[in-house]
């Protein structure tokens, strides 16, 4: 029998301590990741010391007879809510607000200022920053932001150390009132400085709009040292079909190609075929509205989990490619063009961490720049301006947060009650000036509302906007504070489409042609000033046709004439993309005939590209007229990209192939090469 060869001790110890070692080292790569700012808190770290004191600065005011525990922000207004003396790190800060503004989500606006920067790190409208676009509302479940309560409650989880000093502040830039906000910043002092390494976190909003054609748009273009971990991106586009065939692209350290490069909008946000509504801990998509003009979405991408780092700049970019849908005017039909420019309104918002304070990069747009011009008509604040059809009353009735002493429009509804079909509302609405508008009717739904044709006349116009819209609350929830539902809060926004308007007055008029089956009178009402519920025996198990309202908006948008728009840049593609190809052919002749003399100086064809700019040390010695490209610098195509440059050649196997990937690196037809004559 062959004996077994055995390894003598030593060398077992040796081999036990280097797997100790590995083993030790693949924790520590594992750990670190969790344990910088980027990360959040995890559960790993609440098995060691912490070493700090808990402390919060809230809106609440410490007096046991008072509930004054909001905060109050005038128009034009900034309020501090938050001036913390470090070092320290502030680990969750919490918002809920009543505004009269409609659109406060985008015009109230969140800055952090760390240390004695003068320059806010953070500087978003707060319902972007909490991943909403357009002054919008979405509820949001993630790793560091989380938001409840129908897109009311506000939750950033977000760790941001400090070593001197944070401030927070608010800032109503709407003409409106802030009624009521409520916040809790929650920090740990810390017992000592923060290391050397620690990163600063930053958060700005940016958006682009009228867009430059043949240009991508710039989510982020950030100098200095440190590491980007999110992306909230929303889009309102212009035309119909699909929108998200736009790449990311991620130019690091000042590279002229990008090292991170993508497939599409939907793949960056980690979603296939088409996008969705989801909310997950690292991505999700919180607005997305059926395709066509006008439609909204905002979605979230968080690399906590993949950050990439930079240690000297970083430019984030999306494309503005994708389809393209329109109708003729001159045929009435719709026509379709694939992958070209659209004219979308992007914006976004940048998260990451950096060495220092960030000075500020790019301006913040005002907040007229922001928002779509919009008449909301509050129903409920001029209810003596509505008429209802004989036998119906209109009223005031209070809603989930009802509160008629805030002056909050959206803590009442405007409540028609009606006992019967025929019954009507009708709704005045003065436009000021002309242009494409898109009309939203922002239902309240109750379990024995009715279903109603929605009309609009006007200076020569005449639509039905809506043949039959349900008010019925399929999602009802019958156990508490009526009229909230699980599914919408207390309203639901129904877009009922674009339509050009004239300046002058119009009527919408709501008439009632009858009730969701399952709609029925309950037969409760409240009477008292107790609230006391009183049964009404003679009208139970009747069809509801009552309607509830929270208003309607007509919001101007900023594209006119999209069909003639269109048509003009695709001629100007056509010249432009021509002049492309006429240079990159040019320059491929260029560098082919480079090449050749270099060979005839050398004696060898060059390597790589870069040796026609400058001698490589293999061949010092050797005679040669570098440069030998004009001006010493090697061109990139018009499309942005290196030249490509194989020896031997797939065309050209006895020499070289030098060329261009023309659009489709996929399609080597169309590449613009020296084996093209």
């Amino acid at each position: 029998m062959k004996p077994i060869h055995r390894p003598s001790t030593p060398l077992i110890i040796v081999i036990m301590v280097i797997m100790v070692i590995m083993v030790i080292m693949a924790c520590v790569l594992f750990l670190v990741p969790l344990t910088q700012p980027a990360s959040g808190q995890t559960v790993d770290d609440l098995t060691q010391e912490i070493k700090g004191r808990r402390m919060r600065a809230s809106s609440g005011l410490f007096d046991p007879e008072s509930n004054i525990d909001a905060w109050p922000i005038d128009p034009g207004a900034t309020a501090t809510i938050a001036d913390l003396e470090g070092p320290g790190e502030i680990q969750h800060i919490w918002f809920t607000i009543g505004a009269l503004d409609r659109r406060f989500t985008r015009s109230l606006v969140l800055r952090i200022y760390w240390d004695e920067a003068v320059d806010p790190s953070v500087e978003s409208p707060i319902g972007d920053f909490f991943a909403a676009g357009h002054g919008m509302r979405a509820n949001v479940t993630s790793w560091p932001i989380e938001v409840t309560s129908y897109g009311r409650a506000f939750n950033s989880y977000w760790r941001m150390p400090f070593r001197k000093r944070a401030r927070i502040t608010l800032t109503n830039e709407s003409t409106k009132r802030v009624n009521a906000c409520y916040f809790y910043v929650d920090w740990l002092r810390l017992a000592s400085p923060p290391a050397p390494t620690m990163m600063y976190f930053h958060a700005r909003y940016r958006q682009e709009f009228p867009v430059k054609p043949f240009s991508p748009y710039v989510i982020a273009d950030i100098k200095g040292r440190g590491h980007y971990v999110g992306t909230v991106l929303s889009l309102q586009s212009s035309t119909g079909s699909w929108v998200g065939e736009a790449d990311d692209r991620f130019y690091i350290d000042g590279e002229e190609e990008p090292s991170l490069v993508g497939t599409g909008t939907e793949d960056y946000f980690t979603d296939a075929w088409n996008l969705r509504l989801f909310t997950n801990p690292r991505a999700g998509v919180t607005i997305y509205e059926p395709k066509g003009p006008d439609q909204r979405a905002t979605m979230y991408r968080w690399h906590i989990a993949d950050p990439v780092t930079f240690t000297s700049a970083l430019r984030v970019e999306n494309e503005r490619r994708s389809f393209v849908q329109l109708l003729n005017p001159a045929t009435g039909q719709e026509e379709t063009w694939d992958f070209k420019y659209r004219p979308d309104f992007y914006s976004s918002v940048a998260y990451w961490y950096a060495s220092e304070p960030a000075l500020r990069f790019w301006e913040f747009p005002p907040v007229g720049e922001r928002l779509n011009p919009e008449i909301f008509v509050e129903t409920t604040l001029t209810i003596d301006r509505l008429t209802a059809s004989p036998g119906a009353t209109v009223a005031q009735k209070g809603t989930r947060s009802s509160n008629a002493a805030s002056g909050d429009a959206r803590r009442r509804m405007t409540y028609l009650q009606n006992d019967r079909v025929g019954g009507w509302l009708e709704v005045p609405v003065d436009v000021p000036e002309a242009g494409d508008y898109a009309i939203s009717v922002y239902q309240i739904l109750h379990h024995d509302f009715g279903i109603y044709t929605v009309t609009m006349t006007g200076p020569g116009f005449e639509r039905v906007l809506h043949p039959d819209m349900d008010f019925y609350d399929s999602y009802a929830a019958q156990t508490f504070n009526m009229p909230e539902n699980y599914l919408y809060g207390t309203w639901h926004e129904n877009k009922v489409g674009i339509y050009t308007l004239g300046p002058g007055r119009y009527t919408i008029r709501f008439e009632c042609i009858g009730a969701n089956p399952l709609s029925r009178s309950q037969g409760v009402t409240y009477t008292g000033g107790g609230g006391h519920r009183q049964l009404r025996l003679d009208q139970v198990g009747k069809a509801g046709y009552h309607l509830g309202l929270d208003g309607i908006s007509l919001r101007k948008l900023p594209w006119q004439d999209m069909w003639t728009w269109t048509q003009d840049y695709l001629k100007r593609e056509e010249r432009l993309f021509a002049e492309w190809i006429a240079t990159a052919r040019a320059t491929v002749q260029q560098l082919a005939a480079a090449i050749e003399r270099f060979k005839a100086d050398v004696g060898e064809y060059p390597r790589e590209l870069d040796e026609l700019d400058a001698r490589p040390a293999r061949l010092a010695g050797k005679p040669g007229r570098w440069p030998y490209v004009e001006g010493g610098r090697l061109a990139r195509d018009p499309w942005g990209q290196q030249y490509r440059y194989r020896q031997p050649g797939v065309h050209n196997p006895q020499g070289f192939d030098v060329y261009s990937v023309h659009g489709n690196e996929r399609d080597p037809k169309v590449w613009i090469g020296n084996w093209v004559k």
